[in-house]
């Protein structure tokens, strides 16, 4: 009987596990829950998971919903949920682990000698590359932003680049980011799993409250990939005109104070025109943050009235070009 974690994997049924990796400083073990769904026919592996962030709970509660919700009578294959990869990190609410300050997303492909962080790292890879042929990374803005529902994957000339690609066109969202490797990311799971000959695309959507909407995009990403794959049956979106957005800029603020946005996500700006500003407590502006270049998408801007610290990211904003349909 093939296992997954603790979770086994049988024709026709659902059921639960745990990934165990490392333990506590009281002993205790970090177990992360795993849901597995199997399909009566032979298929693809998916592998879906969220909360590398902490608190970015979003993707989580819609792996377990979507889990929920999956009829295996009309599946085939095997569907692997992890709603939560960062257990310390989604118990504390934050971005980064309280063990060991490490940002999850940044250390891949990890240390098995390392730090938990960096133990865990090489240990949830180890087993995506034993058991996945697609993955599926669920990220949203976390507590202190807001993104739009948009797709990011690895574009290459590589075969797994290109199907990563195709796969993103079909997962219902007209914007795809169509990332180059940017500084400061080469260290994501995606990369890395991408580099062990498995398509992946990453999903945003959403951020401070989870939202019904937010839901429903994250949990039909999933059937749309699915269906795109053969796994359910139907036919998933190919939209009309894509957005591809690439060179990301990251904005960070110069002061602490009150974040006020002065723009939405999914908005276009130009160079120059204001994103938002940093305002004291005694309601006195004391930065302005402006785009850095034109025809730019906003992925990412914090919420009003967030409060800031110095060097805190705040924006996001990426150059764009519009194609049309080639899938």
């Amino acid at each position: 009987m093939k296992l997954i974690g603790t979770a086994q994997v049988r024709p026709g049924e659902k059921t639960e596990g745990f990934l165990t990796i490392g333990s506590d400083t009281d002993g205790t073990l970090f177990q992360l829950p795993v849901l597995v769904a199997s399909g009566q026919q032979e298929g693809p592996t998916i592998w879906v998971h969220g909360c590398i962030h902490g608190e970015e709970y979003g993707g989580a509660a819609s792996i377990i919903r979507y889990f929920q919700e999956l009829d295996t009578n009309e599946l085939r294959g095997v569907f692997v949920g992890v709603p939560v990869m960062n257990l310390p990190s989604f118990k504390a609410r934050s971005r980064i682990s309280p063990l060991d300050g490490a940002n999850l997303n940044r250390i891949f492909p990890g240390n098995p000698k390392g730090t938990y962080s960096q133990r865990l790292a090489h240990s949830l890879l180890s087993t995506i590359e034993e058991t996945a042929d697609y993955v599926i990374d669920f990220h949203s803005g976390g507590i202190g932003a807001e993104v739009p529902f948009y797709m990011i994957c690895k574009e290459d000339n590589t075969e797994v680049g290109k199907k990563s690609m195709w796969l993103a066109e079909r997962m219902g969202s007209n914007v795809i980011w169509r990332s180059a490797g940017e500084a400061g990311t080469d260290g994501t799971i995606t990369a890395h799993v991408m580099n062990r000959g498995i398509p992946t695309v990453t999903v945003e959507c959403g951020g401070g409250n989870v939202t019904e909407e937010h839901e429903e995009l994250f949990k039909s990403s999933i059937k749309n990939a699915m269906m795109a794959l053969e796994m359910l049956p139907g036919q998933p979106p190919v939209q009309e005109q894509y957005t591809v957005i690439n060179k990301a800029h990251f904005l960070f603020t110069g002061e602490g104070g009150l974040f006020v946005p002065a723009c939405k996500v999914g908005d276009i700006l130009n160079k120059g025109d204001l994103m938002g500003s940093i305002m004291n407590l005694f309601g006195k502006v004391t930065e302005e943050l402006r785009c850095p270049t034109d025809n730019a998408y906003i992925a990412a801007i914090g919420h009003r009235y967030w409060p800031t610290e110095p060097g805190q990211l705040i924006a996001e904003a990426i150059p764009v070009e519009f194609r049309g349909n080639d899938a």
